[in-house]
């Protein structure tokens, strides 16, 4: 069977490969199989199941505990759960309040495209499949638009680290309601660079071809215009990975084999606990026909008579039965719950137990020092992204945002700051009195503290009303007067 999306994408093999190894990640992430008659055809559906080859008269349990979600998710969650501020530090003084508007009218673009909830959801996805894609629909007279494509929608070409050309795939609304698949309609959106002559410089161009289902190698409708700008707007994200490294890393991968065998052992437990439960019958000498008969219930009443042979013989037939002990128990509970904190170590997760007796919030924070550490690794792929993301923002607000976007904007001089907010417990009131401690020794400014510790949406009014109330008590204290002291004999002045 074709595939269409592959085929207009046209994807090579190693790409291909790939992207199978990509979707068995997903589906053990995902966790128990979605159709385990299909996974019969299809192995990456197996999910996090697995194949029984063992010729048993029972079938065997598969107690699939997933562990890998929540603990991703929790990841995701301590990466952007918070979103993080930004800040423009002017490189002159007085272009302070610019940069403060500046920086409001980017928060008001990402929060009208709900950018950091999609963020989160983009990095979990990354974290799982390598790769996403950020990409900007600017249009004259229209509101920016930001999304973030999955690695099954889209492919691209690049060189050290930079995209040269990038292909996404779409699928007509109306294929629904069409029976046909001859008749159905394909849409690829392409961005590259080009030139429009020899001499001219390279800018960014776009271009959309319309397939038809009956003939998937040749466009009925192909439209090429240049987009205005000079760079693509678009970013790949690859999560981690080696030096050099094509694709990225899964974060899936170091967690499968754990997760496999918490779920294997978990579900041989369960199957040992099933048979140990109910004890076995033991019968000596007893005669066929009632032993093959012999119910098994609780408290059933068994009538056994003596084999014939055995009763010549002088002996009376014998019903004992078997219990069983769980002596077993403690030690597998000791090597699942290893198991659960090797997969924790390997994504430096801290254990809400380990946190229970910590006495205060700076040595809580210590505990997730190294979750830190790994994910200001991952802020090293994420941030210069969202920098040139915010760059082609402001390069194109001019012509989405006409009447609202100020052009003095585009001039100001500034460097671009994010502070990363993990939500990490902390003593809320000592934070604020070393702030203040800051504000007054002058190593923090007034408005800093605005933004972090107050809930004041204007901080340019509030700060406004600080320093005129700063003003009229200084002045009221220099309009006091001064008295010296009468018991020196000094008289007013």
């Amino acid at each position: 069977m074709v595939d269409v999306r592959e085929t207009l994408l046209k994807l090579p093999d190693i790409e291909k490969k790939e992207r199978i190894r990509v979707r068995a990640d997903y589906y053990f992430y995902k966790g128990k199989s979605i159709d385990l008659n299909l996974a019969k055809q299809d192995k990456t559906l197996l999910g996090q199941n697995w194949e029984v080859s063992d010729n048993v008269d029972y079938n065997p349990t598969q107690d699939i505990r997933n562990k890998i979600k929540p603990l991703l998710k929790k990841q995701a969650r301590f990466m952007f759960g918070n979103e993080p501020f930004i800040n423009f530090k002017p490189d002159n003084l007085d272009d302070a309040e610019k940069c403060e508007e500046l920086r409001q009218f980017i928060d008001d673009v990402l929060e009208f495209n709900k950018f950091w909830n999609n963020t989160r959801k983009a990095f979990l996805m990354s974290t799982i499949k390598k790769r996403v894609l950020l990409r900007v629909e600017a249009n004259p007279g229209m509101p920016i638009v930001i999304k973030y494509e999955n690695i099954e929608g889209f492919y691209y070409k690049e060189q050290n680290g930079n995209l040269l050309e990038v292909k996404f795939f779409e699928e007509d609304e109306n294929n629904a309601f069409v029976e046909d698949d001859k008749d159905k309609i394909y849409y690829i959106h392409t961005y590259y660079y080009d030139k429009e002559s020899e001499n001219a410089e390279v800018q960014a161009y776009y271009k959309k071809q319309t397939y038809k289902g009956d003939d998937l190698n040749n466009p009925i409708e192909e439209v090429t215009q240049p987009t205005g700008f000079y760079t693509i707007p678009c970013w790949l994200i690859k999560n981690g990975g080696e030096l050099g490294d094509e694709f990225g890393e899964s974060d899936v991968d170091e967690l499968r084999e754990p997760q496999n065998l918490y779920n294997k052992k978990n579900s041989d437990f369960a199957d040992a606990l099933k048979f140990q439960m109910f004890g076995a019958e033991s019968i000596i000498d007893g005669h066929p026909d009632d032993v093959n008969k012999l119910t098994i219930a609780p408290n059933a009443v068994h009538a056994i008579r003596t084999d014939n042979k055995a009763a010549d013989n002088g002996k009376q037939a014998i019903h004992n039965r078997l219990e069983y002990n769980f002596g077993s128990a403690e030690a597998v509970n000791s090597f699942l719950d290893r198991i659960e904190r090797d997969m924790r170590d390997i994504l430096d997760m801290p254990n809400i137990k380990d946190l229970t007796n910590i006495p205060s919030a700076k040595a809580m924070k210590y505990m997730y020092n190294d979750l830190i550490g790994r994910c200001e690794e991952k802020w090293n792929d994420w941030e210069p992204v969202f920098k040139e993301l915010i760059k082609f923002i402001i390069e194109a607000a001019p012509y989405s945002y006409k009447g609202i976007f100020k052009n003095e904007w585009s001039n100001l001089k500034y460097t671009m700051l994010f502070t990363h907010n993990y939500p990490l417990p902390a003593d809320e009131e000592d934070k604020k009195k070393t702030a203040m401690e800051e504000v007054v020794t002058k190593v923090r400014s007034i408005r800093s503290y605005i933004k972090e510790f107050t809930d004041e949406e204007d901080v340019e009014n509030t700060l406004n009303e600080i320093l005129e109330e700063i003003t009229l008590i200084a002045s009221a204290e220099s309009e006091q007067p001064q008295f010296k002291d009468l018991n020196k004999g000094g008289t007013n002045e």
